[in-house]
Parts: structure tokens; sequence; C-alpha cells
């Protein structure tokens, strides 16, 4: 959708494909929608997805639906997810953490004395068109009119989008205080048993819509908002409509069945 964002951050990948760090949507391009839905982690969870679109009804391109990252691994569907964005004319994306492990798998696989553990043996068969696409996915998407910002797993406060470190966009989950005798700062932790939830102690002054943290469920804080509900663990799909008539409002479906176990500090 080239044209429809206001602003793009890029940067270039290794092997010539142009990606996004940063997108930003203007208003202009918002307008064009009636109602802005914000889904969590889907991992995979095709027909989970399917039925919160439906619940929601947000099936048709008068919605716009944006994602919190981690669209695919570990769950059942995952060529049927990235199929089902990319095709669309109303859903954006944001990276996460298992989205680059599957990027990363994939460039690997085209090595001669590489093999893929039985679990990831999918991702040899994902159609270039769905690697582009997933190459092609921002680490956040800015909606300034709403002062909102989407980025799969947190932010640093006081530090600009701009010189976030992207890992952290990626994998952090907790923030604490160093103190290194000549200097104090602020360090990530992708460890939830270190610092405190990030969340917790953002301030804005954007609202930041967020996933990977499956293990606190629903997380809803001053500004910032996390729909990690743990669908390809069994539990849920949430989602939250952030402009429109039913701004406020969430949805979630309950997950078919669970399609992965959660492993101590996984991210």
């Amino acid at each position: 959708m080239p044209a429809q964002f206001s602003k793009d951050v890029i940067y270039l990948i290794k092997n010539g494909i142009i990606g996004v760090l940063h997108r930003e949507l203007d208003s202009s391009f918002l307008e064009q929608f009636e109602e802005i839905l914000v889904i969590g982690d889907v991992h995979g969870c095709y027909d989970e997805l399917k039925m919160l679109l439906e619940k929601a009804n947000a099936t048709g391109n008068n919605i716009l639906k944006l994602f919190v990252g981690d669209l695919v691994n570990k769950g059942p569907k995952n060529q049927e997810v990235l199929n089902l964005l990319r095709e669309s004319k109303s859903m954006l994306s944001v990276r996460g953490n298992h989205d680059e492990v599957v990027l990363k798998e994939y460039l690997n696989s085209k090595k001669s004395d590489y093999q893929l553990k039985e679990k990831n043996l999918w991702i040899k068969d994902l159609s270039e068109e769905n690697v582009k696409y997933l190459m092609e996915v921002p680490y956040t998407i800015k909606l300034p009119s709403l002062n909102s910002i989407i980025v799969h797993a947190g932010l640093v406060p006081g530090v600009p989008l701009e010189i976030q470190d992207l890992a952290y966009l990626v994998r952090m989950r907790n923030l604490g205080m160093t103190d290194y005798f000549w200097e104090k700062g602020i360090v990530a932790y992708e460890n939830p048993s270190e610092g405190e939830p990030w969340a917790q102690l953002w301030g804005g002054p954007e609202h930041v819509y967020f996933g990977h943290d499956a293990k606190r469920m629903l997380q809803r804080h001053f500004r910032a908002t996390g729909l990690d509900t743990g669908c390809v663990y069994g539990n849920w799909l949430t989602a939250v409509f952030i402009s429109g008539p039913r701004k406020g409002q969430f949805v979630e479906v309950k997950a078919l069945e669970a399609y992965s176990k959660k492993k101590a500090n996984e991210n």
C-alpha cells in the first residue's frame, strides 16, 4: 500500500529486499475506515482469527485491522494467516520475534548443511510472496492522529522511536535500572522475572498496543494495552477497537484447542 502512508523509515535487508523500520499512518489514510481494530498474537491460529473477525463484524474492508505481530509459528495454519493478511486491503501488522525466527529459519534452510527441526519443517514450504511480505513488515506502526503506537513487545520510556533498540521492540517484557558506578540507565529484559513490566512504567504520551506476553494475559495500563492472551496455548484471541463507534470495546474468542505448550520464560 505505497502512497497510503505519510512516512516510512526504511532500511536495506542483506538479501537486497527493502524493508521498513517504522511506519506512520496519516489521518487521510485512517479516514478511509469506519473503525480500527487491533488484534493480539495470532501464531498461525487462522480459524480463531476468522472467528474473531466474524464475531467483531470486521470482515470487510471498511474496518482497518492492525496486528501486534507474531502472526506465525507454533500454530497450525501459518501460511493461511500470511495469505489472508498479504492479500487484504485492510490488514497491517508489525513484526514479532516469531516472525523473525521464521525468516531466519527460512533463510538458513536454503543452506545445504542446515537441517530444520521437525516442528519447523513447514517453513520450507513458505511461498516467496509470503517470505517477502514478512520481510517488509515494520517494527512499529504509529497513528499520530490517534496518539497511538503498535509494537510487538515494548518501548523504552524516554527513547525516541527512531533510536529504540530493534531487539527490544520484538523481545522485551520488563524494565529495570542499571547502576554501574558512574552511569545509571534503563535496561530491558526478556525474562519476566527480572525488573518490572515495561507497560506498567510507560507514561506515554502515546498509548501503546502490544503483544508478546501471554503469561500476563490481557494487560490494561494507563497508556498501554497488552493483547497477547495465549490463543496458541489454548486460551483466547483478543482484540480491541481503538476508533469508531465501538472504541474501547474488546472482542475475544476461545481457542479451538491448545496447539502448543508454553515453556517457562519462553518468548
